[in-house]
């Protein structure tokens, strides 16, 4: 039936009530389970996400040197996931539950096809066991990870660069994209940084120390770094984009809005300063050679994992084991910005800034085979609580969902709404990507 161009009301109205319906099951569709079809199946999927709420670290506070009222209080020690940010991840791994019910079916826990992997820092591995207990709250999901004790970094979330001349090419690199004038980001969030100042020295209390350094004082710098960092970074837009995190995480974690910002940010403050920050982390993470640097190694496995899902058969440096349909790996916003720099990802939260990337967010590959042409395709998705969900710790059920948006991979997608590319295109992708030098020749 042609409904273009309709000739009698009668059908006029009948087209319409088709279009009405068939939206109406898109809109079921999209709000709760995956993407697939009658026709399609989701065979594996792979999570990369980042940790859940902590309390800020020191580089976010910077020893009360440049605000006059004390930073609010805790419940855990810097850098620690909070009891709060546990319960938020909870209901996260609840929903991953109920949308890939296919792969977590309600199996012996020896049998639950789960493979988890976190970094190893106490907040990222609190926060896969706080993960898996949302996708499996019957069992006791094994979380697998490199004791800090070890002295050990995961090349898989912390890439080491041990000579000193690919650190100073990192380093010329960053200062490369800004024609090695760094003092212009301070210039392009001027505005920002001056609101920010003020939220930091204002003082209406008694508890005020008027003898801090001023944030927009500071000299930009970007230089090669020693020890196990990889690049120095510092001046106003750095303290700018530690201070924006901290708002947000005191956001997240439910504080009351009299200790956001000490009671000087608003929910549309914060969207301004996130801004800055995650065009601060863009700009340096997404640099094309620390993207290779960062993300080769975990692309290279992440590509392993899904063609040996597709073949059946045992692949080198593949996580877990092939009875393993779901992979959850838990690391840092840094993770998430490195792979997305390095396959050209990018995707927009409805409620945050382009390439927001807040607690508990993910990166999400999904593997679809079509049962009729028996082909192999990959979905890109980037999947969130909105920061109202976290800050409520509201359950993501019925209307209450996340934000699933699909992400479109340049030189592989096809056309939206699901962006899907094959799975010889995405091999292909990541292959041409990645530089075998950035892939540990120690994990297998």
């Amino acid at each position: 039936m042609n409904c273009t161009r309709p000739r009698k009301a009668q059908l006029f109205r009948f087209c319409a009530f088709l279009f009405v319906l068939s939206w109406f099951f898109i809109g079921v569709s999209s709000g709760q389970g995956s993407n697939a079809t009658d026709d399609d199946e989701v065979r594996s999927v792979i999570v990369l996400a980042r940790h859940g709420i902590r309390a800020p670290i020191k580089s976010e506070t910077r020893s009360s040197a440049y605000n006059v009222e004390p930073w609010p209080s805790w419940p855990v020690q810097p850098g620690v996931l909070t009891p709060h940010g546990e319960k938020a991840l909870r209901l996260l791994g609840d929903y991953y539950r109920v949308r890939y019910v296919q792969l977590l079916p309600n199996s012996p826990c020896e049998k639950s096809g789960i493979y988890a992997e976190a970094n190893t820092t106490q907040r990222t591995i609190a926060s896969a066991h706080a993960f898996v207990k949302g996708l499996r709250p019957d069992c006791q999901i094994e979380v697998h990870y490199l004791a800090e004790s070890d002295g050990k970094e995961n090349p898989l979330y912390m890439p080491v660069l041990n000579d000193t001349s690919n650190r100073k090419k990192l380093a010329e690199a960053i200062n490369g994209r800004m024609n090695g004038r760094p003092d212009w980001f301070t210039d392009a969030f001027k505005p920002t940084l001056i609101k920010m100042r003020s939220i930091l020295t204002e003082c209406n209390g008694g508890n005020c120390d008027r003898n801090k350094l001023d944030l927009l004082a500071e000299q930009e710098l970007i230089q090669a770094a020693s020890g196990l960092d990889l690049v120095d970074t510092d001046g106003p837009v750095t303290l700018g984009a530690d201070f924006a995190e901290n708002f947000l995480l005191e956001y997240t974690e439910g504080l009351p809005m009299s200790d956001v910002g000490w009671g000087r940010v608003s929910r549309d403050d914060l969207n301004q300063f996130m801004e800055m920050n995650t065009r601060y982390h863009d700009f340096l993470l997404r640099t094309p050679f620390f993207a290779q640097v960062g993300a080769s190694e975990i692309a290279d496995r992440i590509r392993n994992t899904l063609k040996g899902a597709a073949s059946g058969k045992p692949v080198e440096r593949r996580f877990g084991s092939m009875q393993d349909h779901f992979v959850l790996l838990v690391g840092h916003d840094s993770n998430l910005a490195w792979l997305g720099g390095l396959l050209r990802l990018d995707w927009l939260l409805p409620d945050e800034t382009f390439n927001a990337t807040p607690p508990g967010s993910g990166l999400v590959f999904e593997l679809h085979h079509n049962r009729i042409s028996d082909m192999y395709s990959v979905q890109v998705l980037f999947i969130s609580q909105t920061l109202d969900e976290m800050r409520n710790l509201r359950a993501l059920v019925g209307s209450e969902q996340p934000t699933v948006v699909p992400v479109f991979v340049p030189g592989c997608s096809g056309p939206g709404p699901a962006y899907a590319c094959s799975l010889e295109d995405f091999d292909r992708i990541v292959i041409s990507a990645i530089h075998m030098r950035f892939v540990s020749s120690e994990r297998k």
